[in-house]
């Protein structure tokens, strides 16, 4: 489960950086300034973007285990495995959140 959060963690960092890679030469190409800067820039509004994430939490349909209607109408035999609770350690999304906010932070204050 330890791996899963990590892939999980590693993910939203990746696209935190493309995001922000992609707003930084889009705000160099505007403003007219360095990209370094810029990427400065984007990466805290995407670091600001993932906390409000993480703020939203889980949708009340997922914390209270429905699943899709069509999903159960294809594929009858997985309803009893999806909807069985995982007793195991768990990361919340929310968590993971946080912390690819906090990576992004630290890569814009070791930008500036």
């Amino acid at each position: 489960m330890v791996k899963l959060a990590i892939a999980g963690f590693l993910v939203r960092v990746a696209v935190g950086i493309a995001i922000a890679a992609a707003l930084a030469v889009l705000l160099a190409l505007l403003r007219g300034g360095a990209f370094i800067e810029s990427m400065r820039i984007s990466s805290w509004l995407v670091g600001c973007l993932l906390l409000l994430l993480a703020l939203a939490g889980h949708s009340p349909a997922a914390r209270s285990g429905t699943i899709d209607p069509w999903l159960q109408s294809h594929f009858p035999k997985l309803v009893p495995r999806m909807s069985a609770a995982y007793s195991g350690t768990r990361v919340s999304s929310s968590a993971l959140f946080v912390l690819a906010a906090l990576a992004m932070f630290v890569l814009g204050a070791l930008l500036g």
